[in-house]
Formats: structure tokens, sequence, C-alpha cells
């Protein structure tokens, strides 16, 4: 495992520590609404993509209103909805490759995609300059940027064509319709045909696509320079980057850009969940929660190839220990829905860190603490889900109260994270890592041991080390 440094700079404030009591509000009620779910999980893809928080949630309602001044259709309206707020699904699963491509955190790169040209030899050499990483040399960097130029930007419009294919597909899996994946699919086609993936032109464009592209690149402008300069900017590219009408019509949202650049992410919050779909389905039995549990647990895992399938051991495995344990029925379902979603903070972690070779610097193992808060802020945005994110976020806690991020000791430290703090510990010492190879289960258990009553519970050991060493499950629910 890593070695911990010292941090050097400002460690989390006592109200970040404590999230959960300003978000008892927004956390008190049992039922749980689809678009308070996605609209949770769209401030976790603005983290990724490195957005100002509640970027998606504008992009929709900004959305919303150019659907207005088209007189869009109900079913139209509602695949428009939701692919707003699940525009960016697909970015995770490329961090790795642009890491790798451009090196430095992937995603300052990200968040200006939707502005960027990459073809023609000097622009696509500009923006790689740009964009790749600042601390390698010189003539490494000269090469990236030729590499790039040379091919036009291809390689870089694959990767923008890449992400609205991926999160196609999570859409479909997450159980929506063609008409929201299509409009994902196509969010980075252009009016011009010279756009990703498929190089569709003018009016063969899914109109919800066309709206998607022009509400994200308004949100984007807007937050850095202005409702005015935003709407010149999409008029200015009005028949090349998008579609005429829709151009004309952003003209009429400059109050509205203005007005959204104000609010808070629990006001955008109860704003998207006001305009949700009519008849938007309410998500009363588990199955439809856990569905888009699983679907997001595996946005999460493709950020980086050390951490392929890590949710979803975690759940198996954190279910199985808690079934030792004597946990029953609702119990084990917050524990595997905690399990799911623990890491979905870390999709605040660039994959310069996520993915580096070596030790980490303090500043950066600073960075890699704050997850679980994100976790935690995140989860709370969703009414009955307070102690499924309260687990979830005290996955990196230990009995002796020296883990993070609140440093939880005794009663604060609940049996449900002790299991998933142990599953955690377990699946990172078992799969390889950046830093270093897997170790063999006799050899993971025996670190973990010195950490018994201190570190991890002695309970949670034992159970581990059951399940482990394939004694049989003592009841079917942990299966």
């Amino acid at each position: 495992m890593r070695a911990r440094s010292r941090s050097r700079i400002r460690p989390l404030r006592a109200d970040e520590r404590d999230v959960s009591a300003r978000a008892e509000l927004h956390a008190s009620d049992d039922t749980v609404r689809l678009s308070e779910v996605l609209a949770a999980l769209s401030f976790a893809l603005d983290l990724t993509d490195g957005q100002p928080v509640g970027h998606a949630m504008r992009s929709c309602l900004i959305g919303l209103g150019l659907a207005d001044r088209l007189g869009l259709p109900e079913d139209a309206r509602r695949d428009l909805y939701y692919a707003l707020l699940l525009k960016d699904v697909g970015g995770p699963s490329q961090s790795a490759q642009l890491f790798r491509a451009f090196g430095g955190d992937e995603r300052a790169l990200r968040r200006d995609a939707p502005l960027m040209d990459w073809t023609g030899y000097l622009r696509a050499a500009r923006l790689a300059l740009a964009h790749v990483s600042p601390v390698d040399s010189w003539l490494d960097r000269a090469r990236r940027a030729a590499g790039f130029a040379h091919e036009g930007g291809r390689a870089a419009l694959d990767l923008v064509g890449a992400r609205g294919e991926q999160g196609a597909g999570i859409v479909l899996g997450l159980g929506f319709g063609p008409g929201v994946a299509a409009a994902v699919r196509g969010a980075a086609e252009r009016w011009d045909g010279r756009g990703r993936p498929d190089g569709l032109r003018g009016e063969e464009i899914p109109v919800a696509a066309r709206i998607v592209a022009v509400a994200q690149a308004l949100d984007v402008l807007a937050t850095a320079n202005g409702a005015r300069r935003a709407i010149d900017v999409v008029r200015g590219r009005a028949g090349r980057w998008f579609d005429p009408q829709l151009a004309a019509a952003a003209g009429d949202l400059r109050e509205k850009l203005g007005g959204l650049r104000g609010l808070d992410e629990h006001a955008l919050a109860a704003a998207v969940r006001a305009a949700a779909p009519a008849g938007e389905s309410l998500l009363w039995g588990p199955d439809a929660l856990d569905r888009v549990a699983h679907g997001f647990a595996g946005v999460v895992d493709a950020k980086s190839p050390f951490t392929a399938e890590h949710s979803r051991r975690m759940a198996a495995l954190s279910v199985r220990i808690a079934g030792r344990l004597g946990l029953r029925g609702a119990a084990l379902d917050e524990v595997r829905r905690a399990a799911l979603l623990h890491d979905i903070g870390k999709l605040s972690v660039p994959n310069a860190i996520l993915d580096k070779p070596g030790p980490l610097e303090p500043d950066e193992w600073e960075i890699v603490k704050r997850h679980p808060y994100w976790t935690l802020r995140i989860l709370l945005h969703v009414r009955g889900l307070k102690r499924v994110a309260q687990i979830a976020a005290s996955h990196h806690e230990r009995l002796d109260g020296t883990g993070y991020f609140r440093g939880l000791s005794g009663r604060a430290f609940p049996i449900e994270a002790q299991v998933l703090a142990a599953a955690d510990q377990w699946d990172a010492l078992v799969t390889a890592r950046p830093y270093r190879p897997a170790l063999p289960a006799e050899t993971a258990l025996r670190l973990m041991e010195r950490e018994r009553g201190t570190g991890v519970s002695p309970e949670c050991l034992d159970a581990l080390a059951a399940v482990v060493e394939g004694e049989p499950d003592t009841v079917a629910d942990a299966a």
C-alpha cells in the first residue's frame, strides 16, 4: 500500500466533515425518484469532467428551455431530459486513455472538450500543446503535439466519438430507451458533418443530440465568460457546429443562463426534480435502484484499469461478510448498495494520481483522502439513501479513529461500514495496483491480521478469512 504523507494543503473544514447535518432535509424521505438519483449522479460526472458543480443539471434546464422554443413533443422531451443528465456517462471510461495520450490531469481536457475543434493541422497542434502534461520535457510535449497534429486530430476526435458510443451503451444498460441512447451518442456530432462518432450532418443528427450539444456549450461558456458571450459564440458557430435554429433560439435564454449561475447545488437539484417528465416513475421496488447502482459502479470502475470490477467484487464480498455476521434483509441491501457506490467520489481524482506508478506526493494524497467526502456529498442528494451514503463514505475509516475522512471510531463507525472497510482493504491488497503487483491471499490476510482491533474489526476479519478460505456460508441470503 502507498505510504501516507503529511498533507501540505488545506484539510477538510469542520462543515465539510459534517455534510450530513446540512443535507438532512434532502435525505429524510424514503421515496426515491429517478430524477433525484440521476441528478445526484450527474453531480459525480461533473467531478470527473472537471466541470463546475451542477454543470449537467444546468445543462438539463437549459436544454429543456430550448425544447420549449422548438415545441418538442412530450415523448421526445422525456428522452431529452434523461439524456441531458446522462450525457457525460461515457466520460470516466476514457480517463485512462486520455491520461496515457496526454499525461497530466485529463479533467482539464474533458472540461474543454465540448468547445474544442481538432480539425486541421495547426489547430490540433495548438490544442495538444495546451493540454499535454506540463511536467513533461519540452521535447516530449512537442512529440505528443506533433503526433496529434500529423493525424489532423483524428485520435482526439475518435476519443470524443468513443465517449458517445460508450455512454449510449451504458444508458441502454441502465434500462433507458433508444431515444435517450441516441441523444447521448450523438452529442459530439456537428451540423457540418465533422463530428463523431458517425459523422452525421444536419438533420441526420437526432434533435435531442443537437439540443444536448448546444445546451452544454452554453453552460460551459456562460460559466466561464457570462451569458452574453456564451450566446455570441454559439450563434457564431451556427451552421458549422450547431443547428442554426437552436443557435438562434439560444438568444432567448440570456436571462435563464444568468439565473442558473446563481443557484447552488440544492436549488439546482430541486429545479431538475420539478422539471421531471410528467408521470415520472418512482423507484418503489429495489430492482430499479439496484440496476442504477450496478450501472454506476461500472462507470466508476471503468475510470482506471486498476479498478476494473472493484465495486462489484466489493459488493459480493461485503454481502458475504455481512451475512456471516448475522445481517439480513434490508441491512444486506444497504451493504450491497453502499459497496456498489462507495467509490463514486473517486471520480473527482485525476488518473494522473490514480494510475501513478510511484508514491504519492502529499498534495496528491490529500486529494485521494477527499474521495469519501465526495461520495457522501453526492449520495446525500438522494432522499432515501441517507444510511447508504453514511456507510459508503466510511469505507476508509478505522476502529482506532485514524481513518479518513471523518476519523470515526466506536459507535460512530457502524458494523456495516466496518464490513466495507475490511472488504475494500482486502480487494486493494489482492489486486494489482500501479505501484505494486497483486499480493497472494495468504500475504494479504497476514497484513490485515496485524491491524486486528486497531484498523480492522476482529469480527469482520474472522468473517473475511472464512469467506476467503472457502467455508460455506451459513445463510442463503449471504450467497
